[in-house]
């Protein structure tokens, strides 16, 4: 692959100031799926290895999560905090409509199947209802949060990776493509354009 001077020194200098999380991470690849530009990410690296990075991230909304990957889906079940409906149960089931990963598009597009349960008090949990009334809770929760990378219908929702400050920091001509979500592992290809 080709990458340029600058990329290359980016790329190193974020790891070296991550080796810790970095050393991890990469501990979950193998080296051949690696020359092969697959991306083979294992539950185990979601559920155990960056957990506490991402919960760190979610701050006070989330309490805890777990993922699969199985049969072309990925299933997410959370438990959620939100200040005035309480603390939520909620399982999703998504599929991989579009991932547009390449130049100056970083979208993906999933379609989803949703369970929510109230874990509060009655009114808590009337109030999660009335949220919900006419349309899902993701689109709700996405409207109410007024997140601008996100856009959610009622049964599909579009995650516009370009709008968050992470992407910058992507080597440029990094493509990367959806293979499958299959017994406990996500698959991506990638190469450098």
């Amino acid at each position: 692959f080709i990458m340029t001077d600058e990329g290359l020194k980016s790329l190193l200098g974020f790891l070296l100031r991550n080796k810790d999380t970095a050393f991890t991470v990469l501990e979950n690849f193998k080296p051949e799926d690696i020359e092969e530009g697959i991306l083979a990410i294992p539950e185990k690296l979601i559920n155990e290895d960056i957990k506490m990075l991402i919960l760190d991230k979610a701050g006070p909304y989330l309490n805890d999560y777990g993922v699969l990957f199985l049969e072309n889906a990925i299933l997410l079940d959370l438990d959620i905090n939100v200040k005035p409906l309480g603390r939520l149960k909620a399982k999703y089931m998504l599929s991989v409509n579009r991932f547009d990963f390449c130049g100056d598009t970083h979208r993906i597009s999933l379609s989803y199947k949703e369970d929510v349960k109230s874990e509060g008090n009655f009114l808590q949990s009337m109030a999660l209802k009335a949220v919900a009334m006419n349309r899902g809770y993701l689109q709700a929760a996405a409207e109410m949060m007024k997140l601008d990378f996100v856009e959610a219908g009622e049964d599909v929702v579009a995650i516009y990776l370009d709008k968050l400050e992470l992407v910058k920091k992507i080597p440029p001509g990094l493509n990367v493509r959806y293979v499958s979500s299959l017994d406990g592992i996500l698959k991506l290809k990638f190469y450098f354009a």
